[in-house]
């Protein structure tokens, strides 16, 4: 069966949106991770990992190739299941999201961006938002590509569309996989924007990348190096 009318489905796509679990007390940060470990059968890719996010916090994580940067943001998202350790999101009494946008966005081969907008806004009730992910798609460059289907898209055009989805979702943590390398100049600097402005409402936002790829001045840097993560 293809995914029309069937919303339930919106979180096959590339964007992964959950409520935060809460405990009842008060967390000053929105994420918090504590000795989180990840192995591939018994080869270890990182462990005793710890590290919280804050309201408005940016952080940038760094590392080479392989070091295990998609795995952990993974597991943040909740598409895979860490080893040991925990990760604990913080509402403070409200609802809140985590989004990914992986390095490689997927997307339905049947529907155009436009029913790909229509679908997420549909089964999230958010039609009131219709008008500003119309503003943020034209922001991208995609106004006149909306009628086509993704499939058609280019990497970075593909990841411009997964990236307005996102921030017409205002989640409360954002998690983004390398997406400055596919981007053109203009698409960067509509990305630091929007992050920026995402923060100053109080939300999260951990971004995997270089450290000169964005004009960005992160809170933190979080380097993963040998199976271990520090502050850089």
């Amino acid at each position: 069966m293809g995914p029309r009318g069937r919303t339930d489905e919106v979180c096959r796509m590339s964007l992964f949106a959950l409520p935060c679990t809460e405990d009842g007390g008060h967390m000053a940060a929105i994420l918090n991770v504590d000795k989180l470990a990840f192995s591939y059968g018994k080869t270890p890719v990182w462990e005793d990992i710890s590290f919280s996010l804050g309201e408005g916090d940016i952080a940038f994580l760094v590392g080479r190739n392989g070091s295990g940067k998609s795995t952990l943001l993974k597991c943040l998202a909740g598409w895979i299941a860490p080893t040991a350790g925990k990760i604990c999101f913080a509402g403070e009494g409200i609802r809140c999201a985590r989004t990914f946008v992986s390095d490689v966005p997927s997307f339905y081969d049947d529907l155009t961006a436009r029913e790909h907008v229509q679908l997420l806004l549909r089964a999230g009730k958010m039609e009131d938002r219709l008008s500003r992910a119309q503003d943020l798609l034209a922001e991208f460059g995609l106004g006149r590509a909306l009628d086509q289907y993704p499939s058609s898209y280019s990497r970075g055009m593909r990841l411009k569309l997964a990236l307005s989805l996102a921030f017409v979702m205002r989640p409360k943590l954002l998690l983004l996989d390398e997406p400055y390398g596919p981007l053109d100049a203009e698409a960067s600097a509509v990305l630091d924007r929007e992050v920026t402005s995402l923060t100053v409402r109080g939300s999260s936002v951990l971004v995997s990348c270089h450290a000169h790829a964005s004009d960005l001045v992160p809170n933190f840097t979080l380097a993963l190096r040998d199976g271990a993560l520090s502050y850089a």
